[in-house]
């Protein structure tokens, strides 16, 4: 894979990011407890830090991928809908936005290695899909301690 190629996809990653980032802002604005608006300048703050992240892998002058290698997964995402963002919602709500969100950003650097016949860019697709898996993962261990109390 030329460099070129190799440095649109880390910044498409980069745009991803970025709407996160701005759809965390957006539902902290909205949301009324203090301590989830908290939360979700957090999650905001996470994919500031992504973007940065990309930002300093976009700006090197040579492909070096596998820079990810996470396996965790509760796969508890994946067993809730997505929660509706509303002024009211509970800790478990905005966790579980959180984690939906991950599960589909993971999702789709998934299909794109999947889809992707050039080996170098695949690898690239899929060190992403790890990072967003770990992100994921977080969010499930934090969504875990919230909805299930009880197991605790």
């Amino acid at each position: 894979m030329n460099l070129e190629k190799y440095k649109q996809v880390i910044s498409d990653a980069i745009d991803a990011e970025i709407a996160a980032k701005q759809f965390y802002e957006q539902v902290a604005r909205r949301i009324k407890n203090a301590h989830l608006k908290e939360l979700f300048e957090k999650f905001a703050g996470e994919e500031k830090k992504h973007e940065k992240m990309l930002t300093g892998i976009l700006n090197r002058e040579k492909m070096d991928t596998a820079f990810f290698n996470f396996d965790k997964d509760f796969k508890v995402s994946e067993t809730i809908e997505m929660p509706e963002v509303n002024e009211d919602m509970d800790l478990k709500g905005a966790i579980g936005i959180a984690m939906k969100n991950e599960e589909l950003a993971m999702k789709n650097y998934t299909a794109l290695a999947e889809n992707c016949d050039d080996q170098e860019l695949k690898a690239v697709f899929m060190d992403l899909a790890a990072m967003e898996r770990n992100h994921k993962f977080k969010m499930e261990e934090s969504f875990m301690d919230v909805a299930y109390p009880e197991v605790w």
